[in-house]
């Protein structure tokens, strides 16, 4: 196990066993065994005594001997004769120490190797380790190592509780981790582990709280004399603010973590810290829509997961060579490099060190994440090739993982599979959202289509609260794209109903003005429009503001304040390097110039909104200036280049029409109209549609034209299973559109 603190000891187990005093007095541990070992009389004689020494000898072999079957089957890969050794130990005559420990054992190989319906028994035996923390205030026992055994239990129970919230228990995870850190604030390791792990509680309900967790955990630290986990602290505290989208309290936070970074003197340290920190900054400019100005910042990101990777395997290597043990590896939001055998009494000049161990993600963990935010970047400048091949290594990267998770491919089994499959389906979803839009802008409907029942099926077995409304969405924009509006505006509204948060909202409302421009609902365009009021929008959405309000002024006649709006788009869209709004915004100019009749303008635009459409591709800015090409030349009289540009256009229709075409025979195409209950069977499923309960009353009307959504949501609710719980919202496309407005 590459976890330190789930190594099973078992020659410290053994020595602890085999060296603890013979004290003839009761313990919670002989109540638990009744009364049989309790019969001496309160001044024994001289041969009682002997007699009970004798006894409780003989309960300590036959305890070391049962440990040693256990450890022996265990290595052997016998986990059930295993835990029937550990069972049968705790009908010894155990101390206070020994029966947390015995249990906690227990416990931990549930967890590992047992279906997940005895995740019950596991917390039981966790529960019964943890309980005796009770017996601190007594004075009764050692309280030092007594406490190392409460914490673990208290550290697998909330791993425990927080991947299953179906167990009895879950309710009070809150109150676990509170109780813990309280207890363990003596012992930085510890205690460092559950104040993260608070905040990683706290972080989708009260995130000013876990603001203010992260926030005592750097003053700890800086206590302590520990700058590595003051930096840490202070770098999952924008993990938060970025979910809520405090940019600015971002911006001062990683100020302060950088100066740290800088200055620290352990190079291994340094680079996990740099890795963070860059890692927080390119989603910060990714949340604000500034693609450009995250280009740089990847890279360096890119090389520092790199560093730090062959730092962490040379440390690996040298740790191996000279004890055998491996380095510390993280589950869900930090690892503390603990021995199994319970020591917890550390010196203070160990305390730095102790907080030194802690760590965000692995580097594996952390490769996965850099493919990610490589692929967002890639979907805001519309480089669709490169979101493809980014998708599959990170696809590829996680099936490693996945394997490792699960014990296979000579792996050893993790301390909580269902954690980690949890971290799993979150970024495997984001990566399908991804794939999903870029297929859906290229014109693949049927991908598109699958990829968007995948994410739905993977929120349905990885809930993430306020999934909801991006499911909508995204069923919304596959509709615009296959021309079910009233679906599409069904789900629209859907996802307005779940309440969603700013970002998420307003790019529902731009798709819905879309829609209705579509309809020639102009008014009811303006009235969605006049609800869009963003105090401090993202780059990419305030250029999408402005590309939606030229296009109504255009469809109004208003061609000057057109101009206005689309070339204020142009440059926002041009700051960021925003490909696909640049195009789009290129394409709408090129028809306001066409209907003032600057034919000249026309060309010029619209071949520079062609070649950046061949690059992406871009199937609906293709087949918008084909078809406004050929209007023009048919408008100057050439008929040899319209006949060109007839052609064009007719062999993209036919390639549109034949993939919604695709798409709509697909059984997963009746999730469009699927508005409330649980996920429909799609294989039970017939081609036509029918009126089910689970259904809604969305009407799927058709629209002529290449009609598409707006500005796709990017993985917006994609780190929920990520430590904090933070919410990539990277500005993604602006929309496909008729096939002309002439």
């Amino acid at each position: 196990d590459p976890h330190p603190m789930s190594h099973w000891n078992s020659e410290s187990f053994l020595s602890r066993a085999l060296e603890e005093p013979v004290e003839p007095v009761s313990s919670a541990a002989a109540s638990h065994h009744g009364s049989k070992a309790l019969a001496s009389s309160a001044a024994p004689s001289t041969s009682q005594a002997a007699h009970g020494a004798s006894e409780w000898a003989d309960q300590e072999a036959c305890y070391a001997s049962l440990l040693g079957m256990a450890e022996r089957f265990r290595v052997d890969g016998n986990y059930q004769l295993c835990l029937h050794c550990l069972k049968a130990a705790l009908h010894c005559k155990l101390t206070d120490l020994q029966l947390a420990w015995t249990n906690l054992q227990i416990g931990r190989l549930l967890m590992q190797h047992a279906a997940r319906s005895c995740q019950d028994k596991a917390a039981q035996h966790l529960e019964a380790a943890w309980k005796l923390r009770s017996l601190f205030a007594t004075g009764s026992t050692d309280v030092a190592d007594l406490l190392a055994a409460c914490l673990h239990a208290a550290d697998l129970l909330s791993d425990l509780y927080s991947s299953n919230e179906q167990l009895s228990g879950a309710f009070r995870l809150p109150q676990l981790l509170e109780e813990a850190a309280r207890l363990s604030q003596h012992l930085p390791e510890w205690y460092g582990r559950f104040l993260l792990k608070q905040a990683q509680c706290l972080s989708s309900s009260d995130s000013s709280r876990a603001c203010e967790l992260l926030a005592l955990g750097s003053q700890y630290a800086q206590q302590h004399g520990s700058e590595y986990a003051r930096g840490l602290f202070l770098l999952a505290k924008c993990v938060p603010l970025l979910a809520n989208r405090q940019l600015a309290e971002v911006h001062n936070t990683l100020t302060v973590a950088s100066k740290l970074v800088d200055q620290m003197p352990h190079p291994r340290r340094q680079e996990a810290l740099r890795t963070f920190s860059l890692l927080i900054q390119v989603l910060n400019s990714l949340v604000a829509g500034q693609a450009k100005q995250a280009r740089p910042i990847l890279r360096q990101l890119q090389r520092s997961v790199q560093s730090y990777s062959a730092m962490q395997e040379e440390a690996a290597a040298v740790a191996a060579a000279a004890s055998g043990s491996s380095t510390a590896s993280t589950s869900g939001y930090a690892s503390v490099s603990a021995a199994a055998d319970g020591s917890s009494g550390l010196e203070l000049s160990e305390e730095l060190e102790a907080l030194g161990q802690l760590e965000w993600l692995s580097r594996e963990q952390l490769s996965v994440l850099t493919y990610l935010l490589t692929l967002l970047h890639c979907m805001q400048e519309a480089t669709y090739d490169k979101v493809r091949r980014y998708a599959d290594k990170a696809l590829m990267q996680l099936e490693k993982l996945r394997a490792v998770s699960d014990g296979t491919g000579g792996a050893t089994t993790s301390l909580n599979n269902n954690i980690s499959n949890r971290l799993f389906l979150a970024l495997q979803l984001c990566i399908q959202e991804q794939l999903f839009q870029c297929r859906l802008v290229s014109g693949d409907r049927p991908g598109a289509l699958s990829d968007l029942a995948a994410c739905v099926r993977l929120s349905e077995l990885c809930p993430v609260r306020g999934r909801a409304a991006h499911t909508r969405s995204m069923l919304a924009l596959y509709s615009m794209c296959t021309n079910c509006l009233g679906a599409a505006e069904s789900q629209f509204r859907r996802a307005l109903a779940e309440r969603p948060r700013s970002d998420l909202l307003h790019l529902v409302q731009l798709n819905l003005a879309l829609l209705m421009l579509r309809q020639n609902r102009l008014n009811d365009c303006r009235s969605v429009l006049d609800e869009f009021r963003h105090p401090d929008p993202p780059h990419g959405l305030r250029a999408a503001g402005h590309w939606v309000r030229g296009l109504l002024a255009f469809m109004l006649g208003d061609f000057g304040q057109a101009k206005v709006y689309i070339r204020e788009c142009l440059k926002l869209a041009n700051m960021e390097n925003l490909k696909r709004m640049l195009t789009c915004s290129l394409i709408v100019l090129g028809q306001i110039h066409f209907a003032t009749g600057q034919y000249d303008e026309v060309k010029n635009v619209v071949d520079t909104a062609v070649q950046l459409a061949d690059q992406m591709p871009d199937e609906a800015v293709q087949l918008w200036a084909s078809t406004l090409m050929r209007d023009l030349y048919r408008a100057e009289g050439n008929s040899v280049l319209e006949a060109s540009c007839a052609q064009q256009c007719s062999a993209l229709l036919h390639k549109y029409q034949v993939s919604i075409e695709m798409a709509t025979a697909q059984p997963e195409h009746q999730l469009v109209y699927w508005l409330e209950g649980p996920m429909p069977d799609l294989s039970a499923q017939s081609a036509s549609m029918g009126a089910t309960a689970s259904y809604g009353s969305a009407s799927g009307a058709v629209a002529s034209g290449s009609g598409g959504g707006m500005i796709q949501p990017t993985a917006a609710s994609l780190f929920s299973c990520l430590p904090m719980g933070a919410m990539l919202m990277g500005q993604a496309a602006p929309p496909s559109q008729q096939s002309g407005y002439d």
